[in-house]
């Protein structure tokens, strides 16, 4: 998931549409996991 959001290639696709396609179905609990993954947020590793 973090390989996807740091991909050039899959900026025109949103956080919760790469979050779906791995199979979460909700994105609070998407949000909550990557955290405790990555120790920060999604929009934050996006960012860079």
């Amino acid at each position: 998931m973090r390989a996807d959001l740091l991909d050039p290639t899959q900026r025109h696709r949103t956080i919760s549409e790469l979050a779906f396609d791995r199979g979460f179905v909700d994105a609070s609990h998407f949000s909550r996991a990557f955290r405790a993954r990555f120790g920060g947020t999604a929009r934050e590793v996006r960012k860079g």
